[in-house]
């Protein structure tokens, strides 16, 4: 495919490393030299300096012949008129950034009338995250698949677990409906084959549906019960979208913001919040407002440096449940040996959306990929396939399957029905099969075979 993106930012940069992997023509239009040099160098693209709003550099870019058309620079304004001009050229799909929420809202309209086909907003899309690891607390990070009938949950086997020492054939006898998926152990990340062995210290990545992992949980011994209270440090956009879905819960909530007018906005906005104005990066304000009473606390300061001190203390006054979010995904790596683990990034987040909507169009055009998700830091990738009535795989036992390795069949969707399945099932012609591999290049569900 043809795919032009707007904007070098950590957005665009993850995009065009993402993108430019399978068989795709990137081009890259960046109004900094330098910064499109280095991306040109660290990933296969082709690039252009300039402004991704003017007529003469889309035109320069062969937006005509676009396919996939995708303006993710820091200004709502021009990924709009960007992704406006470009439809009106002739890109086949458009998708503009956009963080205003007035500029959001009105999505239908200019989606309507306007031809921009996706419009993704980072800050809704953190807060609808943040929304859901609090929904599961127990969890390091939650993933959601198939319309919420499949969940995947990151939880860590702590010492004295029942799961340490326990190979996979047992897991499966006492957890039939469950699968371990992934396995991260000492900084490294696998997937687990038949006969593995879990450790206490691993981090596991378990498939299911929501109820059968919450009695997963329970059974370790641990009481599955949704959060009660959350102290939100930080009053911007993320924490005004996670406000309004909050609502809708009987959860006791709590906001510290450090300037006096967005504290006093937030404050009109959500009468039944308690915001307080001060600083919520101080020792004296955290203890004076009561973290430790607290079963959640998600930092949402404008710095990463800041959310991470919050969020370690939060960790020393032994709350239930720390969210941290983090813009720079270089530090993210270093954030699990000082015990943070629930760790949100907006950028990232819209990136993968974006790579999902692109794959959905690569499979309407030859790929038979209908879905992508990136799992354990990007290193594994969750990749959803159509059975198609030629397919290799249909009406063999999984077991007889020569599978590759780094692969494993997640779950099976069948007449609208999760299946998690064992290796004497089968897969049918029009299943959706779910793989998750750290492998990349699959187009087909014929791939996964040696």
């Amino acid at each position: 495919m043809n795919i032009v993106i707007v904007g070098g930012g950590k957005v665009g940069e993850l995009l065009c490393t993402e993108l430019s992997t399978t068989k795709n023509n990137v081009l890259l239009i960046e109004q900094n030299a330098d910064v499109l040099e280095h991306l040109m160098e660290k990933a296969d693209i082709s690039g252009i300096v300039g402004n991704g709003a003017s007529y003469p550099i889309l035109m320069e870019a062969d937006v005509a012949h676009c396919d996939v058309f995708i303006a993710v620079t820091e200004m709502d304004e021009i990924n709009m008129i960007s992704a406006i001009m470009a439809n009106k050229i002739g890109a086949d799909y458009t998708i503009a950034r956009v963080r205003t929420p007035e500029n959001y809202q009105s999505f239908s309209f200019v989606e309507d009338s306007l031809g921009i086909h996706m419009m993704i907003n980072p800050e809704l899309e953190a807060a609808k995250k943040i929304f859901l690891e609090l929904e599961f607390p127990f969890a390091l990070n939650v993933d959601t698949f198939a319309n919420n009938l499949v969940s995947l949950v990151k939880v860590s086997i702590d010492v004295g677990s029942s799961l340490g020492g326990m190979d996979l054939p047992s897991f499966k006898k006492r957890y039939s409906s469950l699968i371990v998926c992934i396995i991260e152990r000492n900084g490294e990340v696998f997937i687990p084959k038949g006969d593995s062995v879990l450790r206490e210290g691993d981090h596991i990545h378990v498939t299911g549906r929501p109820a059968d992992l919450e009695k997963f949980y329970s059974s370790l011994g641990a009481q599955h019960r949704r959060v009660k209270s959350c102290l939100i440090i930080g009053g911007g956009r993320i924490t005004h979208y996670l406000l309004r879905m909050l609502a809708m819960t009987d959860m006791d909530v709590k906001v510290i913001e450090q300037d006096r007018q967005k504290a006093r906005d937030l404050a009109v906005a959500f009468p039944k919040v308690a915001v307080i104005h001060t600083d919520g990066s101080e020792k004296s304000n955290l203890d004076e407002e009561g973290i430790h009473r607290y079963e959640a606390v998600v930092s949402l300061t404008g710095m990463d440096e800041e959310n991470i001190v919050i969020s370690m203390y939060a960790s020393k006054c032994c709350v239930q449940k720390i969210i941290t979010k983090i813009n720079r995904t270089a530090i993210i790596s270093y954030l699990g040996d000082i015990g943070l683990m629930s760790i949100i990034t907006p950028k990232r987040l819209i990136a993968n959306r974006i790579t999902r909507f692109v794959r959905a169009i690569e499979n309407s055009m030859g790929s038979n990929v209908e879905a992508l998700y990136k799992l354990a830091d990007d290193r594994v990738e969750s990749l959803q396939f159509r059975v198609k009535e030629r397919s290799k795989v249909i009406g063999r036992p999984l077991r007889e399957l020569p599978i590759k390795k780094n692969m494993i069949i997640a779950y099976i969707i069948r007449e609208g029905e999760a299946l998690f399945p064992g290796g004497n099932d089968k897969i049918e012609a029009g299943d959706k099969v779910i793989v998750i591999t750290i492998k990349d290049g699959l187009l087909d569900i014929d791939d996964i075979l040696e």
